[in-house]
């Protein structure tokens, strides 16, 4: 065992233990230089960095949200679009009754004539119906043709029968034309 001289004790790190050098690395002194000083003050305020990926994450959302939603709209306006065109030819033909649509069963012959004449105009009323079911959008055509379908079979009863029950064959048509979503069609798209 050995004593330490008095020159020994210069190299002793101060407090008296022993160093194994398990100082981090980045506490540790370079010669001739003075430690590293190490602040445990925070900053006050918000981090900037932080502040402008959080800016800049919300802007992009946004932008992709708008645009997604333009995206739709323009389409939704293309389809739309698209569906007047298909109705031009549809309403032309409609508008050459004015308010037919707002009539009991949309101008189901009603006037008071002979037995031929009668015929003679529910079946022009089935072939306009049935017109404008070739010519209608296809949307509304199956109605359209539920329309020509039904002037057709009250036609052919009448013919059959060879009476007029005028109050019958209206409420038979009016069943089906107020089924039908062409007035609805007709206010939306033949403006």
């Amino acid at each position: 065992m050995s004593f330490e001289t008095a020159g020994d004790q210069s190299t002793r790190p101060p407090g008296g233990g022993f160093d194994f050098g398990l100082v981090p690395s980045s506490q540790q002194a370079v010669e001739g230089e003075p430690p590293p000083r190490r602040s445990r003050r925070r900053r006050s305020g918000p981090d900037g960095q932080l502040l402008i990926r959080t800016l800049g994450i919300v802007g992009l959302s946004v932008a992709l949200i708008a645009g997604a939603g333009l995206a739709a709209w323009s389409a939704v306006r293309s389809s739309e679009d698209a569906v007047k065109a298909d109705s031009a030819a549809f309403c032309a033909e409609l508008a050459t009754t004015p308010g037919v649509l707002a009539q009991a069963g949309f101008g189901w012959p009603t006037e008071v004539a002979d037995l031929p004449t009668t015929v003679a105009s529910m079946k022009a009323y089935q072939e306009r119906w049935s017109t404008l079911a070739e010519i209608g959008p296809p949307t509304i055509r199956a109605d359209l043709r539920a329309i020509a379908t039904a002037a057709g079979t009250v036609a052919a009863s009448v013919e059959a029968s060879q009476s007029i029950n005028r109050q019958g064959n209206l409420a038979a048509i009016d069943t089906v034309t107020s089924q039908t979503v062409v007035p609805a069609w007709a206010a939306k798209y033949c403006e």
